[in-house]
């Protein structure tokens, strides 16, 4: 598939969608359905092509300054009449076009993550509103639940939620369970450790593999006996109960065999609700529990259900690197696709903007994957420059450019790939660009 023919489908998806608009309007009966400058589908394209400027620039620039450019109320007036779910369904639509199941030994590869989202303030939306304390910033602030394809470099699922209604647990067991793929392997992070999402895991046909905290930490590690050494692969079946009587006393005894969960702790496969005289129900978890080095004296404990014979401790290690792609994509879609810079403080305006900046990001790398680097006997191996391809790929969209020239464009534009570079980090405080202090 060429530049062109991406362009096209694009396109076609849009016009799929502004078919069955009368789904996402506020009011279905009456939204959209008289001739207006400010049509479904420019509403629509025009949310999608938005850059870090204020509004008003950001509407002059889309409508190439024309002196009838629609004015920022007007614009506002239409998109409220958006629901979200259009973004989020079209966010959908043009996976399933542009997917093309890529797989590592079999396994569609899958990264899961969350990320804060810092979004203009507004205190009237009680779920999203954050109360610092006295010397800081009260701010608004959204978490962004995703799933992100590690070989093709998208994400394949997303949900928003509110800062006092996140649970990325719960984003994540959804995201699997309503996943289309069969045979995929998801990588993790130790926010993910539990044994409740290990078990939606296995019930699913997923294999995981999850970073877990060290002996001490009060995790998964703490309730098991692990060997001394250094470096282990010990296999672990695991029978979970919620009961803890005279039958599973001696049980209990064997902490690498057996394991029991209070009531308040969320295992959504046993009942916390039982008789006195019945009898102990069990869950089995078979996993391995694996501690690799990462560098010399830096260890890692991973869990993982795959297969000893097939996925070694190296192949474990070689894996779970490859999760940093997803926080990579995190940057790439709040820095550079421009996620960040809203447009809205109401909640459903910004809801639209995160999917949008999810589309981009999608489109970019879609595009991108089109294009063929010219093979030079170089020292280093070259990649496209996301930062300049997903500039260009916008106005590819508004027409400013043509996708020849849009190739051509993004092949001139590459980076070296270094490999084993590391730089450690330096945390810096976050904020949202409020909208007085916009890039022109």
């Amino acid at each position: 598939m060429n530049i062109q023919e991406v362009v096209e489908r694009f396109d076609s998806e849009i016009m799929r969608l502004d078919n069955i608009k009368s789904e996402f309007c506020i009011h279905p009966k009456k939204d959209f359905t008289r001739d207006r400058k400010i049509s479904f589908v420019s509403a629509i394209k025009s949310i999608l092509s938005f850059g870090g400027g204020t509004l008003t620039n950001e509407l002059l620039k889309i409508n190439k300054f024309a002196s009838d450019a629609p004015t920022s109320s007007a614009f506002v007036q239409q998109r409220d009449k958006i629901s979200p779910k259009a973004f989020s369904t079209l966010f959908s639509m043009i996976n399933q076009a542009f997917d093309q199941d890529n797989r590592y030994k079999g396994y569609r590869l899958m990264a899961v993550d969350g990320s804060r989202i810092h979004v203009p303030t507004n205190p009237q939306d009680a779920n999203a509103y954050v109360k610092c304390k006295e010397n800081e910033r009260s701010h608004s602030e959204f978490h962004l639940n995703a799933m992100f394809d590690i070989l093709q470099k998208v994400y394949t699922d997303a949900i928003v939620q509110k800062y006092r209604t996140q649970n990325e647990d719960k984003a994540m067991i959804e995201m699997i369970e309503s996943a289309p793929y069969t045979k995929a392997l998801v990588i993790c992070d130790r926010g993910y450790e539990s044994y409740n999402n290990m078990a939606h895991l296995q019930e699913s046909g997923w294999k995981y593999i999850i970073r877990i905290k060290e002996p001490g930490s009060y995790g998964i590690a703490d309730g098991l006996q692990l060997p001394e050494c250094a470096i282990f692969d010990l296999p672990v079946h695991l029978s979970i109960t919620r009961r803890r009587n005279k039958e599973t006393k001696e049980l209990l005894k064997n902490r690498n065999r057996y394991r029991y969960i209070p009531p308040k702790v969320t295992f959504d496969y046993l009942s916390k609700e039982f008789k006195r005289n019945d009898s102990a129900d069990f869950f089995t978890l078979n996993f391995r529990v694996v501690r690799i080095e990462i560098s010399e004296g830096s260890y890692e404990l991973l869990v993982t259900n795959l297969p000893k014979e097939e996925f070694p401790m190296e192949e474990l290690k070689k894996l779970y690197a490859m999760r940093w792609d997803i926080e990579t994509a995190f940057r790439n879609l709040k820095y550079i696709v421009g996620m960040l810079g809203f447009h809205s403080r109401k909640s459903d305006s910004v809801m639209q903007e995160i999917y949008a900046s999810l589309i981009m990001h999608n489109m970019t790398q879609f595009i991108s994957n089109c294009v063929q680097l010219h093979t030079k006997e170089n020292k280093y191996d070259y990649t496209i420059r996301f930062s300049v391809a997903a500039t260009i790929v916008k106005s590819l969209f508004l027409g400013d450019i043509s996708p020849p020239n849009a190739e051509t464009l993004i092949r001139r534009n590459v980076s070296p790939v270094r490999p084993n570079r590391s730089y450690s980090r330096k945390p810096r405080a976050k904020t949202q660009i409020q909208f007085t202090y916009r890039i022109a």
